[in-house]
């Protein structure tokens, strides 16, 4: 059983977590708001409910699709639970990593703050033993920079994102999630933080939703967070936030797919009482397209009024604009496209080109087909790694290229740019030796280290959370991205032989046959849809032998 360690907080009163790696203490499960209500708004606690004391064991999870253990990292981690227990009421929990000294210590001085958002398509995720930062904590201790760490969970799918037409309905996620900040902002002192140094950071949709709020005023409190990474997540082309239209069909969607019937009021009642079991399955059917991703939705009372609507054409202008975030570490990974394979390979050239033409009109098809050198008569193999290239920039690498060109020339923030290029290293994933959409996760937390089999992965691995560490204690992580430096701009690499380099722009294309010139020519290409194409999504992107191109 494992050491325990209470904190008397000054506000919250005891709370008593584990004890990790010697020097560690893990509060888990720790309730920052209430659900008055399915689809209403969440509530921020301003004490610990009833007489609870004991944050050692994991909380619940948001009820979402659970897959298991991880098939793509190995199996399961040692530790790991079966099956996390889930409630919707219950779920919005977080957990707080803090060095053990500083808690005994009688010393006044603050540490940094590094707060972490899941992704998972803002209909999956949860704090577990893969995504735990208490290793991370561990290392920058080790490294005579210690910081504390905060994780949060927020609810997904259907429960999270989906607009009912109740007033105050949209984005509930989010608004979980700001809850959550504001909530650190009032009590992390008490644990020993400083709550004017928060570095948020995140991967996928966690990334997206880092750039939500900082696309949202923050609160009378003041700024969230004042450094952002964002990994591998960046809102875009094809996940620019719902139209009020787009979401209302997609709530109609999930009654129809429920037998839902009635007035609004009538059938909101009904959908409230609907079964875990069957709204899950609504809530995963519904965006069972390519992408399977929930997103956000139009609302004044998020973005202001001000900003009007948002979408790709404006995303990284406005993102620019948020005066209270210093400074960002944002990057990918060395083939996002990868992902999408399971999507690519039920089309044909043909059917490709069709469906974009169809969706994005003609000229926009065309000039794609002769970015990407698509034709309608290529090898099918090659074909399938054209397409998952193209899939991977759409969704991650040129709204990533396109936010880090225009903060590094039009903005006040300092931008540090990565590339995340080390294959997966577990022999049985499907994934393996590719440079996947998510595949950092596995490295930047330090949970893997035990699985590694070479040490130039385990210092990989290290490299990566003292870099992340470092950041939240005010150190640059490299020399800043200046776009204006053209082919000799600096960017960070981490690569499968040389583990973390320094590399030009041009240095790293030459070496591996990436181009950001493409991602800037598919952005123009994009430019041809205009305004009436701003809903578009990789779930509209079917093929149908309708869409064929000959």
């Amino acid at each position: 059983m494992a050491d325990t360690y209470t904190l008397n907080h000054p506000v919250l009163g005891p709370l008593t977590g584990k004890i990790l790696s010697g020097n560690v203490v893990q509060f888990s499960g720790v309730p920052y708001a209430t659900i008055p209500a399915r689809f209403k708004r969440s509530i921020m606690l301003e004490k610990l409910p009833g007489n609870s004391t004991d944050y050692t064991t994991p909380g619940f999870a948001c009820p979402h699709k659970y897959d298991g253990d991880d098939i793509y990292g190995g199996g399961a981690i040692p530790g790991e639970p079966s099956e996390y227990p889930m409630d919707e009421f219950k779920c919005l929990i977080l957990q707080i990593h803090v060095p053990l000294a500083l808690l005994q210590s009688k010393s006044k001085s603050k540490l940094p703050i590094l707060f972490y958002i899941h992704g998972g398509g803002f209909k999956e995720g949860k704090i577990d033993l893969v995504h735990s930062t208490h290793l991370q904590i561990a290392q920058s201790i080790t490294d005579s920079k210690p910081v504390i760490g905060v994780s949060i969970q927020y609810r997904l799918g259907a429960l999270g994102f989906m607009t009912t037409p109740e007033e105050k309905s949209s984005n509930l996620g989010m608004w979980d999630q700001r809850n959550a900040l504001i909530w650190v902002q009032k009590f992390i002192g008490g644990f020993g933080g400083d709550e004017k140094k928060i570095t948020a950071f995140g991967e996928s949709a966690g990334s997206m939703s880092i750039s939500l709020h900082m696309l949202s005023d923050p609160p009378k409190s003041g700024p969230l967070f004042q450094r952002a990474i964002l990994q591998s997540g960046v809102l875009g082309l094809m996940s620019s936030p719902k139209s009020a239209t787009a979401a209302k069909t997609q709530y109609q969607n999930v009654l129809k797919l429920l037998g839902i019937t009635g007035s609004e009021e009538e059938a909101l009642k009904k959908l409230r009482e609907v079964g875990m079991p069957e709204l899950l399955q609504a809530s995963e059917t519904v965006v069972s397209g390519a992408a399977g991703l929930w997103g956000v939705a139009q609302d004044s009372e998020w973005f202001g009024e001000k900003r009007g609507i948002v979408d790709w054409t404006n995303m990284a202008k406005l993102l620019g604009e948020c005066d209270w975030v210093k400074e960002v570490i944002i990057g990918d990974t060395g083939f996002e496209g990868q992902a999408y394979y399971s999507v690519i390979k039920d089309y044909t050239p043909a059917l490709l080109l069709g469906a974009i033409s169809q969706q994005i009109g003609a000229s926009a098809a065309a000039s794609i087909a002769k970015i990407y050198n698509i034709s309608t008569g290529m090898d099918l193999n090659k074909f399938y790694s054209i397409g998952m290239l193209w899939y991977g920039d759409v969704v991650f690498d040129a709204p990533t290229h396109d936010l880090a060109k225009h903060l590094s020339t039009s903005s006040k923030m300092k931008v540090y740019r990565y590339i995340f290029d080390v294959g997966n290293p577990f022999p049985g994933s499907k994934m393996y030796q590719q440079s996947h959409h998510w595949v950092d996760v596995y490295f930047m937390f330090k949970t893997f280290e035990f699985r590694f089999a070479k040490e130039r992965l385990k210092d990989i691995s290290t490299q990566h959370a003292r870099m992340w560490t470092g950041f939240a204690n005010g150190k640059a992580p490299w020399k800043e991205y200046k776009y204006a430096d053209g082919k000799d701009a600096i960017i960070f690499v981490a690569d499968q032989q040389e583990g973390w380099v320094k590399r030009t722009v041009g240095e790293d294309e030459k070496l591996n046959e990436r181009s950001w010139d493409r991602c800037e020519a598919l952005y123009q290409a994009w430019g041809q849809t205009g305004p009436a194409k701003r809903d578009l999504t990789i779930a509209d992107m079917k093929p149908s032998q309708q869409q064929e191109i000959v």
